[in-house]
């Protein structure tokens, strides 16, 4: 069998919060391997549209959406910059638009990725419930494997398992 182990493909799932940079730290660290290449995945969700969209200021609305895009073309070039930051790490950043657990699971698929990572909020399983969860998502949609980074400082339930 000719198969190059040292080609794996990731998928980072990143949106640019201190649990994904926790995520991408823990890929450096722990499981990154000469070879990999390395997609960085950052959904861009207008979240606004509905909320400003219930209004009748066609300006208001140019402008919260001309605001979501400067945001997100900042949070893309730090993205650019952490990747190229990591010596021998091969990849890119890609902006995909959607709900971010669907469009990191898409791309995923796409890219013939061999796991994907992401960090999570940690939230309870309560707000889990009601709010949903990106990582949780991805772990029950995915078709290759998830590993969730949850940093030791957000636990939640002190003592209770969680």
């Amino acid at each position: 069998m000719d198969v190059d182990s040292t080609k794996r493909r990731v998928v980072l799932a990143m949106d640019g919060s201190e649990y994904a940079d926790y995520a991408f730290n823990w890929y450096v660290e722990n499981f990154k391997m000469d070879g990999d290449i390395v997609t960085i995945v950052h959904s861009f969700e207008a979240k606004s549209i509905a909320h400003a969209a219930l209004g009748s200021d066609v300006k208001a609305l140019g402008n919260v959406l001309e605001e979501e895009a400067k945001e997100s073309k900042a949070l893309m070039q730090k993205l650019q910059a952490k990747l190229a930051s990591v010596s021998g790490l091969n990849g890119e950043v890609k902006s995909v638009h959607g709900k971010p657990g669907e469009a990191v699971v898409h791309e995923a698929h796409a890219q013939g990725a061999d796991v994907i990572i992401c960090g999570t909020r940690g939230h309870g399983k309560l707000r889990r419930t009601f709010m949903g969860s990106v990582s949780d998502y991805i772990v029950h949609h995915s078709h290759v494997p998830v590993v969730v980074c949850r940093h030791k400082d957000h636990h939640h339930g002190k003592g209770h398992g969680h």
